[in-house]
């Protein structure tokens, strides 16, 4: 009876987004299962692809052709049935491409190259160039110099080494049909592994000397001192042996030849190296740690459980709430995944729970290597790792036992991808706890609005820490009112009494964190004799002046120009940067504090490998007094020796044209003051703004969040916003500004079309098309279509648009136009 399997194919387009049928032959009948990774011939050249088999049936549609499976890429299934029904399930939430869902849960380190190749055929095969030549075969000279290749290289070569021969498909195809040559694809599949050589004795020990004098071997001295050195040293690396002893390969080959020592292959883990060291501190649990740990471990194997969320403020030792959880699901034979923000920034965290459990800690992020995933890939498959610490695509760890998920800071917009898919860690984890009964714990000072609501309605449990670990109060708060500071004089951004407390927190020999969330040195540059302002010639947007090179840099795309003296719209010498960000606080700094050391934390000092590591290690030792940074530094940070924070703009958000700005100010300046007294000295805040009576000014200086959540309840309410609608953006984007914006037009155009046949006249619901807050990037021009739930069925209006911007795509769309759809987006600039 012959069977098929229904497969993805691996191809970015979404025309071949479905499923193609294909017959399994008879070798591979009783070993293909769902889950395998195949090699299968591929559209009219029949290109050998990678793809994936989601179904194995015995029936097909009436009238389908197919063709073969070619191989099995792997022993057994990479994928297992719940991860395919993962990758169905976040297709059709976020109206991706089912490849879009397996480049996530694909393991890394893993390539298939397919490549085209020339091959003499059989009866030429066995003559000489020279021959061939006889045979007056009609050759011109590329096609003498193909075949002098061919021969050369025993027969075989890799079409792409003629791509420099004009017309060189042409040319092959004539020699083809000669029957000179064959033409075939031929693929190598790549796995990013790494192998070391270990070097052991093959005999015991102890009875090496008797088989050296029983059978009459000779040695060299080189290898008595490998066999002397080996006694002492069960197994060695090779290459380690060679150089500690300066012996070369031969000797290692012929003791081989006398049964003296073996080689044994190992695979070789590679990790990262940490450079950030933390102190292993003993820690008792207070009573409302103790609570939360015991509520989530006691129902830990319950059937139908809710999701945890742990509210706590900063400093109430939620890491090791998370610790004694996961130590608990280790001892019951259950994995766990914690997830981070950014990992990067989170060393502290990192050091703090290998400290605690060891090499069963990985760490998973996109600064590793492909090699590095790879290896972290195959320990977690072989049960080495057992906790992953990571960011957001971590959550797609292949364990076989996992048991517990935590989400740290689970209300940083991290959580959230901008790339296709663009998925929702929150949203996967609680999938996957419906799915595998798994403990889901997530836990934050100032949890998300969205995600509050839902615990306030029963989709959480809710675990209120309300105190300090260290039973410490919150530092307090104090407001400055910069416009108080404008009048009296004051046109610096450090106020006169953070400038004193600075003073006085560096006489007391404590330390200083100062928080501005805008790197560079000033916003724009400007002239002030005619206005020009300094613009990127990719995108809508000013560049950010960064004195150090003295250029304007864009932060959209990396576009850099160096600023002239002269404005090259009048030729005036009033160029002149305005407004501040991180660079120019250090300057200031230094110039206000004569000997004090400042250390600077943005995107502009972290872009190499091992920076972040570097700065937090040299403040945690000392080596500076004040730290400046952006919103790197609301991170998880903990210095015991920061006694003053200093948020230098809070309202710089507020005024951002977003309707999370309130959300989002209130996070970043609760988050950065509880950076301050969080060991046994005591902290204070100095908080800078313009707009002391905005409602998240006013409550964060509380740290009451209950009282901002209820603010900014009811305005959500009001306007429809998350949690009570979900909203879908739709942004297309193109080189051709008119293309893309007759396209969103049309778009529109179709939507409502497809609205009206169902009865719907009213289209409140629906903003735009217009262009994006930010109109260009990267020299793609960008509109927008914004849609909320408010009186259609969320279904219903996913359905139409991926009907139109999927299935119709190209009917309604032009060729040269790109479509991102993300379901409630983080921002909608």
């Amino acid at each position: 009876m012959r069977t098929y399997a229904k497969v993805i194919v691996r191809n970015n387009s979404m025309y071949t987004d479905n499923l193609f049928t294909y017959e399994v032959p008879d070798f591979l009948e009783n070993e293909l299962e769902v889950g395998h990774r195949v090699l299968v011939p591929f559209g009219r050249g029949n290109k050998p692809t990678e793809a994936f088999v989601f179904e194995i049936t015995a029936t097909i549609e009436e009238g389908i052709k197919t063709k073969d499976v070619i191989d099995l890429l792997d022993e057994k299934p990479i994928f297992k049935l719940e991860d395919l029904e993962l990758v169905r399930w976040m297709k059709n939430r976020y109206l991706c491409t089912y490849i879009d869902c397996i480049n996530l849960i694909y393991p890394k380190g893993y390539k298939l190259n397919n490549y085209k190749v020339a091959i003499l055929t059989l009866d030429i095969d066995k003559l000489q160039s020279r021959d061939l030549y006889e045979k007056n075969l009609d050759l011109n000279e590329n096609e003498k110099f193909i075949l002098d290749e061919l021969i050369n290289n025993k027969g075989k070569i890799k079409i792409d080494k003629f791509k420099k021969i004009k017309n060189i498909n042409n040319i092959l195809d004539k020699m083809k049909r000669k029957n000179i040559i064959d033409i075939k694809w031929e693929y190598k599949d790549h796995k990013n592994e790494k192998k070391i050589c270990y070097v052991s004795l093959g005999i015991d020990k102890d009875y090496v000397d008797d088989y050296i004098h029983g059978n009459k071997i000779n040695l060299g001295n080189k290898q008595k001192e490998i066999v002397k050195f080996l006694k002492h040293n069960s197994s060695v690396e090779i290459n380690d042996l060679l150089e500690i002893l300066n012996a070369s390969k031969q000797s290692v080959t012929s003791l081989i030849g006398k049964n003296l020592i073996t080689l044994e292959i190992k695979d070789y883990y590679r990790s990262p190296e940490d450079i950030y060291m933390s102190d292993n501190k003993k820690v008792v649990l207070n009573e409302e740690q103790e609570y939360a740990v015991n509520k989530i471990t006691s129902e830990m194997f319950n059937e139908n459980k809710n999701p945890y969320m742990i509210h706590g403020v900063t400093g109430s030792g939620k890491t090791e709430v998370y610790m004694e959880i996961i130590d608990y699901a280790l001892n019951q034979g259950l994995d766990s995944i914690v997830l981070v923000p950014e990992i990067a920034l989170t060393p502290q965290t990192i050091s703090r729970f290998k400290n605690r459990f060891g090499d069963v800690v990985g760490v998973f992020h996109s600064k590793l290597s492909e090699g590095e995933k790879h290896d972290v890939y195959k320990a977690i498959k072989l049960g080495k790792i057992r906790i992953l610490i990571g960011a957001r695509s971590a959550l797609f760890a292949p364990f076989n036992s996992l048991g517990v998920v935590i989400i740290d800071e689970f209300h940083e917009g991290a959580y959230k991808s901008e790339k296709n898919p663009k998925f929702s860690a929150i949203e996967v984890s609680r999938y996957l706890v419906m799915k595998k009964n798994i403990s889901l714990v997530l836990g934050s000072a100032t949890p998300s609005i969205e995600e509050y609501y839902k615990a306030v309605n029963g989709d959480y449990d809710l675990i209120t820490i309300k105190n300090r670990a260290n039973k410490n109060p919150l530092p307090k708060i104090e407001v400055i009112d910069m416009k108080n500071e404008l009048s009296n004089g004051n046109k610096s951004i450090i106020s006169h009494k953070l400038h004193c407390e600075i003073e006085n927190a560096i006489r007391n020999n404590n330390q200083v964190i100062l928080f501005l969330n805008r790197r560079g040195y000033a916003n724009f540059v400007s002239c002030r004799n005619c206005g020009y302002v300094f613009q990127c010639e990719n995108c809508d947007i000013s560049l950010t002046y960064h004195k150090g090179k003295n250029v304007g840099r864009c932060h959209y795309c990396g576009y850099e120009k160096e600023i002239p003296k002269e404005c090259p719209d009048c030729g005036s010498h009033y160029v002149k940067p305005f407004g501040t960000g991180t660079q120019k606080i250090e300057e200031e700094i230094k110039s206000l504090f004569e000997n004090v050391k400042v250390l600077r934390m943005d995107k502009d000092t972290t872009s190499k490998k091992g920076s972040i590591e570097e700065i937090l290690n040299k403040f945690r030792n000392k080596e500076a007094d004040i730290l400046i940074g952006t919103q790197m530094l609301s991170k998880g940070l903990d210095f015991e020796n920061v006694t003053l924070v200093g948020i230098l703009s809070a309202d710089m958000i507020l005024n951002f044209p977003d309707f999370k700005s309130a959300e989002t100010t209130f996070q970043l300046v609760t988050q950065v003051a509880g950076r301050a007294g969080r060991a046994e000295k005591e902290g204070k805040v100095i908080l800078q703004t313009y707009d002391t009576d905005h409602y998240a000014i006013r409550r964060a200086i509380n740290y009451d969040f209950e009282g901002f959540y209820e603010d900014e309840i009811k305005i959500r309410k009001a306007f429809g916003y998350a949690p009570f609608n979900n909203m879908l953006s739709v942004v297309i984007s193109g080189s051709n500004e008119k293309i893309v914006e007759q396209n969103a037009r049309s778009m529109y155009s179709s939507i409502i079309y497809l609205l009206e046949n169902r009865g719907i006249k009213d289209f409140d619901f629906i903003l735009g098309p217009n262009p994006c807050s930010i109109s260009k990037i990267n020299h793609n021009y960008r509109w927008q279509i914004l849609f909320k739930d408010d009186n259609i069925e969320i279904n219903l209006l996913k359905g139409i648009i991926k009907y139109i911007c999927i299935t119709k795509r190209e009917v309604v769309f032009n060729k040269d136009v790109n479509i991102s759809i993300d379901i409630n987006p983080n921002s909608v600039l």
